[in-house]
């Protein structure tokens, strides 16, 4: 791979006019009638980036590379896209050469599983600058995609029986369970992968086999493993590219980041811009000082990325807010608006507003704990601080009870916490009946809350299942579809090894405009626009205490690649729907292909829903607040964890993660939502 030039090649050439007219006369279509979308994106796929031709004006970024350049069928690229971007839903700039000439094209990237879209035509999906793009034969010397130790986000991208190791440095594919090197494909030995561990909870797995650094994948080095040399993961990672800018600078591309990740600017569903002028960033991260410039290491959901260090919305880019993470540590993100819950009218949940940031409320006698949302009505940032307790004493929420204060860092203008949250001594009897004053920090002046008691244990769960745009499934369809009983069952094979019982309630079939809006999400923003369009669905209690779970089509977030499911907030907001609280979104891209493992983190997302943190967090700062729970120093080790088979570790090990402990069942037991 060389480095950019200074001036352009060639210019794409503009689009033909009958293209034009094409393109203008199918969105004028699409103007008209919504019906069409389906039939614009098949269009689009038809002209972008990967897809067929035999001229450069039948594709969108201007240009054919040829059956007889060694691409059967011919495929369309976007030549400038380190400056004018890709063409296309699903594709990568690099810089390479075509026709012996230094040039930054677009190739197409591969699907959710690995495979590409014109597998019949000999094109297969290999690893590329660490990203999984659709070439031809013996047009590069990469990596098949699914070999071992080939970089993965979940176990289809590694091939029939692999496995995808999340928690090492970009995925790392293994065949789990090997007999000895012979059982292991070429270029691969067994190794145990966690040999202190007792001989029957010892984990055998294939690493890649090497001889010198240079035969490992970026990340990577050669070293000495159990008698091995084997490709592990490299003391220090080195920056990708160079010569690009540091992280949360403007990009249009990868390759225009030091990083190589460019978090592209998408149009969210309510129309807004997200990450206006893209943001470079730097993913999987250890900690700080694998960030570029002066950024810093934080938590994304089941993954790690770089992003700009800030102390004031001063210190970030138009379009960009300084916000705190879950580590503590300010950063510029990208402008996000939470939707509030409704307190117009009724409430079954009675629901109190006004000016006072010193909520009083009275817990019944008989009471065992309570669930308290703390929200502005006006979308401003409110923060829960202390609280007096009924003996007297005050709680410091933000130092003593910090486990359970990230709200404010998710959902900004919601803040709902659960007491208690920890089976811990401390805490586990310390939240009965009496009168509580909660002090919240916040610039509005409307500040609201409702307030759930907890009489007794719970040991039944509801769950309501939206189906957005999901292929072939329907209300009508789902309880009887074979995929899904098999995906609800493991989840609830894990919640009953915790003695609750978990239903589904309902399937939902939802609006028109919310399928074609959020069927497939770009943008972290969408998750919580997505889940605001719940509704409850019944008009009692025990109907409306039910999580939402939302099913998509899939994620496509630049910083999260292979995201399988999020929850909106930990724990959500219980009972009152139609906000950025009210539920949780799952990718059904595996569904049919991976059951197992898309059920089990349905049960790991629930998890969080309803008040579970990470047994250890991301880098191993922080633990649980409960006690049976095995915790790891450093999450990244993997199988040397003694709480990797927990349903609540960080990363996906593969589909056999389903262990629970009575303490993490009697926080799920405390949740307002298990009845």
């Amino acid at each position: 791979m060389s480095a950019a030039t200074t001036d352009p090649i060639w210019r794409a050439p503009r689009l033909p006019f009958s293209l034009t007219l094409a393109l203008l006369l199918v969105l004028s279509v699409f103007l008209l009638s919504c019906e069409t979308l389906g039939k614009v994106g098949e269009f689009l796929d038809s002209i972008s980036d990967g897809a067929a031709c035999t001229e450069n004006f039948e594709c969108l970024g201007g240009r054919c590379l040829t059956a007889r350049a060694g691409y059967p069928g011919g495929y369309c690229t976007t030549l400038q896209c380190d400056k004018q971007g890709c063409s296309g839903f699903s594709s990568e700039c690099f810089r390479t050469k075509i026709d012996n000439v230094e040039v930054a094209a677009c190739y197409e990237m591969c699907r959710f599983d690995g495979s590409c879209r014109r597998e019949a035509e000999g094109y297969a999906c290999v690893v590329l600058e660490d990203v999984q793009v659709c070439l031809p034969p013996n047009a590069t010397n990469a990596t098949p995609q699914g070999a071992v130790g080939s970089g993965c986000t979940n176990d289809l991208q590694c091939g029939q029986g692999g496995t995808c190791l999340t928690n090492l440095f970009g995925g790392y594919c293994t065949r789990l369970g090997c007999d000895g090197s012979a059982s292991c494909p070429t270029k691969s030995t067994c190794v145990t992968l966690n040999p202190d561990a007792a001989a029957a909870d010892q984990v055998d797995g294939c690493l890649a086999t090497c001889a010198a650094d240079g035969d490992c994948r970026h990340g990577y080095a050669c070293q000495t493993y159990q008698g091995s040399k084997v490709c592990v993961e490299a003391d220090r990672v080195e920056t990708k590219n160079p010569d690009g800018v540091d992280d949360g600078k403007t990009c249009v591309a990868n390759v225009n980041c030091k990083g190589n990740t460019c978090i592209r600017e998408a149009e969210g569903a309510d129309g807004q811009m997200s990450f206006p002028g893209g943001y470079c960033t730097t993913r999987n991260c250890k900690d700080d000082t694998d960030c570029n410039g002066s950024s810093i290491c934080i938590s994304r959901e089941r993954s790690t990325t770089c992003m700009a260090s800030c102390a004031a919305d001063s210190d970030c880019r138009t379009g960009y807010k300084c916000r705190a993470g879950i580590e503590g540590n300010k950063f510029c993100d990208s402008k996000v608006e939470y939707i509030a819950p409704d307190t117009t009218g009724a409430n079954l949940f009675d629901i109190k507003c006004g000016a006072s940031k010193a909520l009083t409320f009275t817990v019944p006698a008989g009471a065992i704990g309570f669930y308290i949302a703390p929200f502005t009505s006006n979308s401003r940032p409110i923060k829960p601080t202390t609280m007096r307790l009924p003996n007297g004493s005050t709680l410091n929420i933000e130092t003593e009870y910090k486990f359970h204060a990230i709200n404010p860092l998710i959902l900004e203008s919601l803040a709902p916490i659960l007491f208690p949250a920890s089976n811990d001594a401390r805490f586990s009897n310390g939240f009965g009946p009496g009168q509580y004053t909660l002090n919240v920090q916040s610039d509005s002046s409307s500040i609201c809350y409702y307030m759930i008691p907890k009489m007794s244990a719970g040991t039944k769960l509801d769950v309501n299942i939206y189906l957005v745009g999901v292929p072939n499934l329907t209300a009508a369809t789902a309880a009887a579809n074979t995929n899904m009983k098999q995906v609800v069952q493991v989840m609830q094979s894990i919640y009953t090894s915790m003695n609750v019982q978990v239903r589904v309630a309902n399937y939902v079939d939802p609006s028109k405009a919310t399928i074609d809006n959020y069927s497939m999400l770009r943008d972290f923003g969408d998750i919580f626009g997505l889940v605001a369009t719940s509704e409850a669905q019944g008009s009692t209690v025990d109907e409306s205490l039910a999580v939402n779970v939302f099913l998509i089509n899939d994620f496509a977030i630049s910083e999260a690649p292979g995201l399988l499911g999020v929850s909106a907030g930990l724990p959500g907001m219980a009972g009152v729907h139609g906000n950025s609280g009210s539920g949780l979104v799952f990718s059904t891209a595996s569904l049919g292909r991976d059951n197992a493992t898309l059920g089990q983190t349905m049960a790991h997302e629930i998890g969080h829903f309803l008040g579970l943190r990470h047994t250890t967090e991301h880098q191993g700062a922080e633990h649980d607040p409960i006690t049976d729970t095995p915790q790891c120093i450093y999450p990244n080790l993997g199988y040397l964890c003694s709480d990797a088979k927990n349903f609540m570790f960080p990363f996906s090990l593969g589909n056999d993660q389903r262990l629970t402990t009575p303490g993490q069942s009697f926080v799920v037991k405390r949740s307002p939502l298990v009845k």
